[in-house]
């Protein structure tokens, strides 16, 4: 058997992945005297066929605001 053929073989014996719909981050900015300023961020996350926008928390880090929208995600799949 060549290697092309048998590589073909086992490729086709792979499971399909599940696809993971991503998490789009959005930063919601606003005009100022010293230029652009970031005053807030929201994340739209999929479920399905509804959105789900989620909005970072005042004190919230963007770190933290992305493991919470992971979590959200992971929670509902």
């Amino acid at each position: 058997m060549k290697f092309k053929s048998r590589l073909d073989r086992l490729e086709a014996m792979r499971p399909i992945a599940p696809w993971v719909p991503p998490i789009f981050f959005h930063s919601v900015v606003e005009p100022s005297e010293n230029g652009p300023q970031e005053v807030g961020a929201f994340a739209k996350i999929r479920f399905g066929r509804k959105d789900l926008m989620v909005w970072r928390g005042v004190n919230e880090t963007n770190d933290d605001f992305e493991m919470r929208a992971i979590a959200i995600q992971s929670s509902e799949h």
